[in-house]
C-alpha cells in the first residue's frame, strides 16, 4: 500500500493551472510542495499491479498497447500538447485555432460538455481528488444528511485507499474518473491521454465492480483532441459552471484565504439568481483544508437554505445508468417537480417553488483556522 505522504505530494502538484476567471487564466499557481520524481525509465506494469503513483503511466505498457487500439486515432483533431498553460500573449491566444475548443483558455464549450444541471435552482454537487484520509469525515457528514454527491476520483488514490472509495460506492455516491496523476490533459500526448482514462477506469473497476462513464479533466484542461480520445472511450465530460470554482484548492498553498473565498461566495448571489439553468461547483476532498471548509462552512448552509436542490451529476441530468454496467449502486430518483425531492437512495433535498430570495443562517460564514468557506448559491424559483 503507497503511504499518504507520497501520494499527497504528488497530487498536489509542485505547479498547477489557474483555470477560472477570478484568477487569470494565464497564471502558474502554486498549491503545495513538490511532487515525487517519476522516473523516466520505462518498466512493465507487472500482473495485478498499477503504474507509479502519481506518475503519468508509460505508453509503452502491454496494457496500454491493448487499450489504444479502442481508439481510431484518425478521428483525433491534431493540436500540439500544450505546455500546461494559456499563452500568455494575447496575440497567440487569439491565434489559437477556434475549432480547437480549448475550455481553458478559449473559454470554450463543446456540445457534449456537462457543465451545469438543466433545471434552475439544481446544484450538481461534486467533490475532486480523493478519497483521502479525510474523505471519511465528508462521507460521515453526507451519510448523516441522506446526501449524495459525485465524487470524480483519482486513480492512485483509488489505489491507495480503496475501503473508502468502496464505501462511498456503496452508500450510493456517483462515482466518476478524474485522470490517474492529475495532469494537465491537453499536455499530453494521445497515447498518455487513453493510458491516464483507462488505468483510473481499471483501479476504480477492480475497487467497485462498476465502469465509470463520467470523467472530469483535471483544471478542467481539455479541447477537442482530449474529448475525442474520451469520447471513443466512451466517457462523458464533466466540468463545472464557469466562473463556479470555490478555490479551495488554493488554501492548502496559502494562495487563499476565507476572506477571499467568502467574497466571492457573496459575488455568485445575484449570479446565481439571474441562471436559466442550475450550476456545477468544483470543491475537494483531497486536503484536510478542504473538508474542514466543506463540514463547517458550506454544508452546513446548504443543507438550511431555501430553494436549494443538491444532487450528483447523474441525478441532476436524469441519467439511471451512470455506468457501463448500468445503474450500480446508484438509484435516480424521478418526479423531482414538488416541494420536496427525494434523492438517490433516499437522500432527500427540499425545494420551495414559491421562495422569493435566499435563506442563510447567521450572519458570517468565515470560519477561523481551516481555511476558506465554499461557496453555493440558489436560484430565485418563483
Amino acid at each position: 500500500m503507497v503511504k499518504f505522504a507520497s501520494a499527497l505530494a504528488a497530487i498536489s502538484l509542485s505547479i498547477t493551472l489557474s483555470l477560472v476567471s477570478g484568477h487569470g487564466l494565464h497564471d502558474l499557481e502554486k498549491r503545495a510542495a513538490a511532487g515525487p520524481t517519476c522516473s523516466t525509465k520505462y518498466a512493465a506494469v507487472a500482473a495485478g499491479a498499477y503504474p507509479a503513483i502519481d506518475c503519468v503511466p508509460f505508453t509503452q505498457d502491454p496494457q496500454v498497447q491493448q487499450w489504444l487500439k479502442l481508439v481510431d486515432f484518425s478521428k483525433v483533431p491534431v493540436y500540439p500538447p500544450s505546455n500546461g498553460a494559456c499563452p500568455t500573449d494575447p496575440a497567440a491566444l487569439a491565434a489559437l485555432p477556434k475549432d480547437q475548443c480549448w475550455w481553458t483558455c478559449q473559454k470554450c464549450e463543446a456540445a457534449g460538455d456537462i457543465t451545469s444541471c438543466p433545471t434552475k435552482g439544481t446544484w450538481g454537487l461534486t467533490y475532486d481528488d480523493g478519497p483521502s484520509p479525510d474523505s471519511p469525515r465528508l462521507y460521515d457528514n453526507l451519510l448523516q444528511h441522506n446526501q449524495k454527491a459525485t465524487l470524480f476520483i483519482v486513480g492512485s488514490r483509488a489505489v491507495s485507499y480503496p475501503q473508502t472509495l468502496k464505501r462511498a460506492y456503496d452508500e450510493g455516491h456517483h462515482i466518476a474518473i478524474h485522470t490517474w496523476s492529475h495532469p494537465s490533459m491537453t499536455s499530453l500526448t494521445n497515447e498518455q491521454i487513453v493510458a491516464e482514462l483507462k488505468w483510473t477506469e481499471k483501479a476504480i473497476f477492480d475497487v467497485i465492480g462498476a465502469t465509470p462513464l463520467y470523467w472530469r479533466p483535471p483544471f478542467g484542461d481539455v479541447d477537442n483532441r482530449v474529448r475525442a480520445i474520451a469520447t471513443q472511450l466512451g466517457y462523458k465530460t464533466s466540468i463545472w459552471t464557469q466562473g463556479f470554482d470555490t478555490d479551495d484548492w488554493n488554501i492548502p498553498g496559502g494562495l487563499s484565504t476565507a476572506d477571499a473565498v467568502v467574497a466571492t461566495f457573496k459575488s455568485w448571489l445575484p449570479k446565481i439568481a439571474t441562471l436559466n439553468t442550475g450550476f456545477i461547483v468544483l470543491q475537494h476532498d483531497l486536503f484536510k483544508q478542504e473538508v474542514d471548509v466543506a463540514l463547517t462552512g458550506i454544508l452546513p448552509i446548504a443543507y438550511t437554505t431555501k430553494g436549494l436542490a443538491m444532487q450528483p451529476i447523474a441525478q441532476c441530468l436524469n441519467d439511471p445508468k451512470p455506468y457501463k454496467e448500468g445503474a450500480g449502486s446508484f438509484k435516480l430518483i424521478s418526479g423531482g417537480n414538488g416541494n420536496s425531492t427525494t434523492g438517490n437512495n433516499g437522500n432527500t433535498t427540499i425545494v420551495h417553488p414559491n421562495s422569493a430570495g435566499i435563506m442563510f443562517p447567521g450572519s458570517s460564514y468565515w470560519v477561523a483556522g481551516v481555511g476558506s468557506v465554499v461557496a453555493v448559491g440558489i436560484a430565485n424559483l418563483l
